[in-house]
């Protein structure tokens, strides 16, 4: 990966395009090299596709069902998405855990943290 990441940055500074766009991205990965190249030294995977992966599904729903068409609507698929992905990254039964949150809040009881195991 440092070999890459040399060859990117020497790339990057030599025949610079004359062009606003090219010019500003050389001279951010010359100011900001070590920030860019970051995920090297930290062991991480320079994409971010579990990001994109978490959010597939909350994509595909608002597409599917065009959002929603309201503040609380959006507030609602947010919260609720949320709990559905949080849920499977636990690996935890998303209804249970909802059946949960239902029965605390019949009895009047906080609801169950969604973080604990």
């Amino acid at each position: 990966m440092h070999k890459h990441k040399r060859a990117i940055l020497g790339t990057s500074q030599r025949k610079i395009p004359d062009n606003k766009d090219a010019i500003n991205l050389a001279k951010r990965l010359r100011d900001w090299s070590e920030e860019y190249f970051l995920f090297i030294r930290a062991g991480l995977s320079p994409t971010n596709n579990l990001a994109e992966q978490t959010i597939r599904q909350v994509v595909l729903d608002r597409r599917i069902t065009q959002g929603t068409r309201s503040e609380k609507g959006n507030f609602w698929h947010e919260r609720f998405w949320s709990v559905i992905t949080t849920c499977k990254q636990q690996k935890k039964n998303v209804m249970t855990f909802l059946q949960s949150c239902v029965a605390s809040f019949l009895k009047g009881l906080p609801p169950p943290n969604i973080l604990q195991k």
